[in-house]
């Protein structure tokens, strides 16, 4: 299988739906450890679920971060969900490609045959190095709220995100997020929830983990690799986004030989969560038809 040291073990359980036991696995690459969930009916086609930034002060080895996945607006009844974390630990400097490297030894591992990559941020970024690397394992992507180059407004906000993380200051960094994520009632909502109960810090062992990352994204370029993606895929947008603005995601789905761009009116970068109907009504069915087709 190509990499030495690799091997697949149990390091804990997550609880579904209606009581459901979901075990929360790893792949072993040398020194590093890879979590992943596998949701869904593992007999169906899958999918490939890879998170953005937040994956650094929360990786799904945490039971507070496991549990949104477990609710994911995918068609779970249909589908093989994997949900892979980004590697443990994380020692900078390290880039997009090489994360996407990691991914591909899970798939390699875990499926038989080629996923749909649904990759948000950070993880779009990852999933188009997998792509143009290992296209034989991917059968089509998903990119919300990506960027093939971030920009230098891209770069202020991680900056911005970093000085607070090391700082230790999570209250005001989680502030930061939500203002920055979510629009209308949705952020209104997030920040009374915050008011009346602040973030617990993190491990401490997890703030290298997301400066690492953020480097990752802030270094990130995939623009000159675009046009060998010949997958189908689908970048969507918030048009309000202000982590990523959405002319970087259309500049992503330009580049991609057979990307398809949707932005949508009035959300942001989180839209995914805040707004999970809209979302479904473009990714479901793109999903469906990659998976059969």
């Amino acid at each position: 299988m190509g990499r030495v040291g690799r091997a697949v073990g149990r390091v804990g359980r997550a609880v579904g739906g209606a009581g459901r036991a979901v075990p929360l696995h790893h792949v072993q690459l040398g020194a590093v450890r890879v979590p992943y969930l596998d949701i869904g009916d593992r007999d169906a086609p899958p999918v490939v679920l890879l998170p953005g930034l937040s994956d650094g002060l929360a990786p799904i080895t945490r039971a507070a971060a496991r549990r949104p996945y477990l609710q994911v607006p995918l068609p779970l009844d249909r589908i093989r969900g994997l949900v892979v974390s980004h590697r443990l630990p994380v020692a900078a400097p390290v880039t997009t490609r090489e994360l996407a490297a990691d991914i591909a030894a899970v798939l390699e591992v875990v499926l038989d045959g080629p996923a749909v990559l649904v990759a948000h941020s950070m993880g779009g970024m990852v999933a188009q190095h997998l792509a143009a690397d290992r296209p034989e394992l991917v059968s089509g992507l998903v990119l919300t709220a990506s960027s093939a180059r971030p920009d230098a407004a891209v770069r202020e906000v991680l900056e911005r995100w970093d000085a607070l993380v090391a700082d230790h200051r999570f209250e005001a960094f989680a502030r930061d997020a939500v203002a920055t994520s979510f629009t209308g009632a949705s952020r209104r909502d997030r920040e009374r929830l915050l008011a009346a109960d602040p973030p617990p810090a993190p491990p401490s062992e997890l703030i290298p983990r997301h400066l690492a990352l953020s480097r990752a994204c802030a270094t990130h370029d995939a623009a000159g690799r675009l046009a060998s993606i010949e997958h189908p895929s689908l970048v969507i947008a918030g048009i309000d986004d202000v982590v990523i603005p959405a002319a970087q995601s259309e500049a992503l789905a330009a580049g991609l030989p057979h990307g398809r761009y949707v932005a949508l009116e009035g959300l942001g970068h989180g839209f995914p969560e805040q707004d999970r109907q809209r979302y479904m009504e473009h990714v479901v069915p793109f999903v469906t038809e990659a998976v059969v087709g």
